[in-house]
């Protein structure tokens, strides 16, 4: 029994005289690596509001919600990273690319959960006949500029990029949406240089 015991001295010596194993955190920052996963944070001048990376969150950590009646219509997306898993899908399923990306962030403690909440706004769309959502504007200009001059057999995109998506009267077409539908709504050929859902953009195309 006594060279183990000498043996685990010689190791306790070898240990105490030994360079650190651990960070020296707090007193000293952490180094992550460069790949590291950390806190996902939004580019809002990348960030169209899709929502896709909301539907691909495992853990409802992103949350979208459609707010028609506020003025203008916005699409709020609110973002808790205290129960974000850290999974990168989010990243890898963004539309832009560029939208959210994982951080380096990873000391994220604290004791007041609702400051780990984010709330992002973006502009609704709503169509100029019904007033249904037709998606956000960042979206639509996004869609316009991606498909170059195949957008040209859209109007609506065409419409919402020319006139920088600055529509009156949204307000009104949305309380008459809840009176009169859509199929009911009489349909003009100036439609056609409208932004529309795609409910009354068939019935345009369907009547004339």
């Amino acid at each position: 029994m006594r060279w183990p015991k000498l043996r685990e001295l010689k190791e306790a010596v070898i240990a105490v005289f030994s360079p650190r194993f651990t960070t020296r955190f707090p007193a000293k920052p952490c180094q992550v690596p460069p790949k590291y996963r950390g806190k996902p944070e939004f580019d809002e001048k990348e960030c169209i509001g899709c929502g896709a990376c909301v539907n691909v969150c495992p853990t409802q950590s992103l949350m979208m919600i459609d707010d028609t009646n506020a003025n203008p219509p916005v699409r709020r997306i609110t973002q808790r990273h205290d129960c974000c898993i850290f999974c990168g899908n989010c990243q890898e399923n963004c539309i832009t690319e560029k939208g959210i990306r994982l951080t380096n962030q990873w000391d994220l403690a604290t004791l007041d959960r609702e400051s780990t909440k984010q709330i992002h706004e973006h502009e609704l769309q709503l169509c100029e006949k019904c007033g249904a959502i037709v998606g956000v504007k960042k979206h639509l200009v996004w869609i316009y500029e991606r498909l170059g001059p195949l957008a040209y057999t859209n109007p609506s995109l065409v419409v919402a990029k020319s006139a920088d998506l600055k529509h009156s009267g949204l307000e009104e077409l949305s309380q008459q949406a809840k009176q009169t539908p859509a199929k009911n709504a009489d349909i003009q050929p100036g439609d056609f240089m409208k932004i529309l859902c795609p409910s009354c953009k068939y019935e345009l195309n369907i009547r004339l």
